[in-house]
C-alpha cells in the first residue's frame, strides 16, 4: 500500500506581523536588501502575513522598537551589520544590543537576522528574554560577490519554510540541506571559495536543534 503524501493546514492568526529591518547603505547590504525584496518578502506576502518595514533609513533603534513591540508581531527578519552583541540598522546604527531592548520586542517571537557574529550573545539573550527561535551566525558572515545570490537564497530558506508553517527544526534541516547540496556542486565546479565560504556559514548556523541556548526546536509560527 502507497502511502498518501499529507496535506498540511497553516493557520495564520489573523493580522499576524513580520517586521522586516533591512539596512541598505553599502555593497554587502544592498546586495542583501535587493535580493530578500524580490525573493522573500513577497513569498511571506502570500501566505498572509503582513510585513511591517523598517528598512533603509527607518532601520534606525527608534522606529524597530516600536514596531517589534506590538502584541501581534510574530516574526523578526532582516539583514545588516553586527557583532557578537549588537544588530545594527542603516550606518550602523545600533538596533538591538544585549540590554538595551525591551522585553516585549523579543517575548513569544521567532527572530532571525543575516548578519555578522550576533548569535553568539544577541540570539542567546533574545532567548532569554522569551524569544521562542533564534536562527543566525555565531562568526562573520561571508560571501562570495559573484555568487552571492546562493549564499542569500541559502539563509532565505529560513524565511520561507517559518513562513510555510515548518518547526524550528524542520526548518533548520530543509537550510541545511540546501547549503550542502550548493556546496557539493561548487566543489565539483571547481568553485573552491564559494564551497568554503557555503559550509563554513552552514556549520556556524545557530539554531534550537544546534543548542537550546537558541530556543525551542518545536516553536513555529501560528
Amino acid at each position: 500500500m502507497i502511502d498518501q503524501p499529507q496535506r498540511r493546514n497553516i493557520q495564520i492568526t489573523m493580522n499576524a506581523v513580520v517586521v522586516a529591518i533591512d539596512s541598505n547603505y553599502d555593497f554587502a547590504t544592498t546586495a542583501a536588501f535587493n535580493y530578500r525584496q524580490q525573493n522573500v518578502y513577497p513569498y511571506i506576502d502570500e501566505r498572509g502575513f503582513v510585513i511591517e518595514r523598517c528598512q533603509g533609513q527607518l532601520a534606525r533603534r527608534i522606529y524597530v522598537a516600536l514596531a517589534a513591540s506590538k502584541s501581534n508581531v510574530v516574526y523578526l527578519t532582516g539583514a545588516g551589520h553586527g557583532s557578537y552583541d549588537t544588530f545594527t540598522g542603516e550606518y550602523h546604527n545600533p538596533i538591538f544590543k544585549v540590554g538595551n531592548y525591551s522585553p516585549e520586542e523579543s517575548q513569544g517571537k521567532i527572530i532571525h537576522f543575516l548578519s555578522c557574529q550576533i548569535a553568539a550573545l544577541l540570539g542567546v539573550d533574545f532567548v532569554k528574554y522569551g524569544c521562542r527561535a533564534f536562527f543566525g551566525y555565531d562568526i562573520d558572515f561571508t560571501f562570495i560577490l559573484k555568487t552571492a545570490d546562493i549564499f542569500f537564497e541559502c539563509d532565505s530558506e529560513i524565511d520561507r519554510a517559518f513562513a510555510e508553517g515548518l518547526t524550528a527544526e524542520e526548518v533548520y534541516q530543509r537550510v541545511y540541506s540546501l547549503y550542502t547540496k550548493y556546496a557539493d556542486e561548487s566543489f565539483w565546479q571547481g568553485d573552491l571559495n564559494t564551497f568554503k565560504y557555503l559550509e563554513t556559514a552552514r556549520d556556524h548556523l545557530c539554531a534550537p536543534s544546534v543548542d537550546r541556548r537558541w530556543g525551542d526546536p518545536l516553536a513555529r509560527l501560528e
